[in-house]
């Protein structure tokens, strides 16, 4: 059972004053002074922006982090969406916010200010986060949710078991993510270890390339090649127990490894800051050709895709697999989740609203939508952003797509992050250390 640490009455204090302040981020230091008593969120309103009655105001944030598939920053995609869901429910005024190049949603303090003040209703958070906020006390668990074939990594990033033994919702589950390996060749493809990936890709004679200089993506594919390396996956306290030092040799091995499949003589772009300011540097590299392969999150098939019908380089072939890092390969998932804020249940519009849209969002249609861009024309390509629920994959045409076909085995063997780690707080001197080994010759 998981131990909730509940803040003190000046830290709730202290993460609505950073709301009020605009949620710049910084942590402000507790004061010697009295804590003031906290301002109390404020409703769901039942009067819209307009100031005209009758209407409930949701206000949902959405995770920035997919592809810009219309290329009009997201405003045809929040068109569809609202439209869609105001269509079937005309008693709420839906407020989107989706905004491009956005962190505020790794941000523990900042996302607490917005649910603490009221700002937004929903917030889609990644679930590495989700203890951080359960622990500002800024939430509330979820009566129930839809019924959906969700995922286990979902199902398991996004429940917690309380004190009774019963499983309890604090996210509604939308999407996964984790790192995968493109490629067309077989034989990297097959690889079942750190070891055979290693053999294949050098074969090749070709770099097989990635993102290390990152403080988020090192750290969690460092956790990726625990599990790998014999870590059991489906215990969140050893998955978070693992974020602290000190390194495991063996999987610091196994990224080190992987690290030098990308070194280009004196030069390796992925550990150098090289691939950190132009994410799409592997995609394009490997499309070029002068890559064997490369590694990240499913979505970089979007633009893999795009570019390579822009050349007229055929589709067919690309294979998608789980990166092993040791002995064996269990991919490791994010999960996006809906949670709401603290005060919610006790409004009724606010808690029909977000049910609502709870039951709106998770539907296989509308997840459908999402994934093969129909905000972004007949012809345009999938944004390969994986659902969180399995009957997703079966629907048209995403059951038809051979990259979605690969993917959906890889998403439902997935186990999930850990979801009281810490990870903001300790990404970065987790980082540090595994970016010290990665550099050393």
């Amino acid at each position: 059972m998981t131990t909730i640490r509940r803040p003190s009455a000046c830290l709730w204090t202290a993460v609505l004053a950073l709301s009020a302040a605009g949620c710049g981020g910084v942590r402000g230091t507790a004061a010697s002074a009295p804590c003031p008593p906290p301002t109390p969120p404020q409703a769901a309103s039942s009067i819209d922006s307009a100031g005209k009655p009758g209407r409930t105001k949701l206000s949902v944030a959405l995770v920035p982090w997919i592809p810009d598939a219309a290329g009009d920053d997201f405003a045809s995609l929040r068109t569809m969406i609202e439209h869609g869901f105001e269509s079937q429910h005309a008693a709420i005024d839906l407020e989107l916010r989706l905004v491009k190049s956005d962190d505020s949603y790794h941000n523990p303090t900042r996302l607490a200010g917005w649910l603490a003040s009221g700002r937004h209703d929903l917030v889609e958070i990644d679930t590495v986060v989700l203890g951080d906020l359960i622990d500002a006390d800024v939430l509330e668990p979820w009566p129930s949710v839809p019924e959906r074939d969700y995922l286990a990594a979902a199902r398991s990033a996004s429940t917690e078991i309380d004190r009774s033994g019963k499983s309890v919702w604090w996210g509604v589950p939308h999407l996964s993510c984790g790192f995968f390996l493109v490629t067309r060749s077989e034989k990297l493809d097959a690889a079942s270890s750190i070891a055979g990936l290693v053999k294949a890709a050098r074969e090749s004679g070709k770099p097989l390339l990635g993102n290390f200089a990152s403080s988020w993506d090192l750290p969690a594919l460092y956790l990726d090649a625990r599990v790998d390396n014999g870590l059991d996956a489906t215990s969140p306290l050893a998955l978070s127990n693992a974020v602290k030092p000190p390194l495991h040799a063996g999987s610091t091995a196994a990224l080190k490894q992987l690290a030098e499949l990308c070194r280009q003589g004196d030069r390796n772009p992925c550990i150098d800051g090289t691939y950190d300011e132009t994410l799409e540097g592997p995609v394009e590299e490997f499309v070029k050709g002068s890559a064997i392969g490369y590694w990240g999150y499913s979505e970089r098939l979007h633009r893999t895709v795009t570019l390579m019908k822009a050349q007229g380089l055929p589709v067919e072939g690309l294979r998608v697999s789980t990166i092993p890092l040791g002995t064996s390969a269990t991919p490791l998932l994010f999960t996006d989740a809906f949670v709401r804020r603290k005060g919610c249940s006790g409004d009724p519009a606010c808690n029909a609203a977000a049910a609502a849209w709870a039951e709106f969002i998770t539907r296989d249609d509308v997840m459908r939508d999402l994934l093969i861009s129909r905000d972004a024309g007949p012809t345009a390509v999938p944004r390969y952003l994986l659902p969180a629920t399995s009957s997703a994959f079966q629907a048209e045409p995403i059951a038809r797509d051979a990259l979605y076909a690969a993917l959906r085995p890889l998403a439902q063997s997935g186990r999930s992050f850990p979801s009281h780690a810490s990870m903001y707080e300790r990404r970065s001197a987790l980082a540090h250390l595994l970016e010290t080994q990665l550099a050393a010759r």
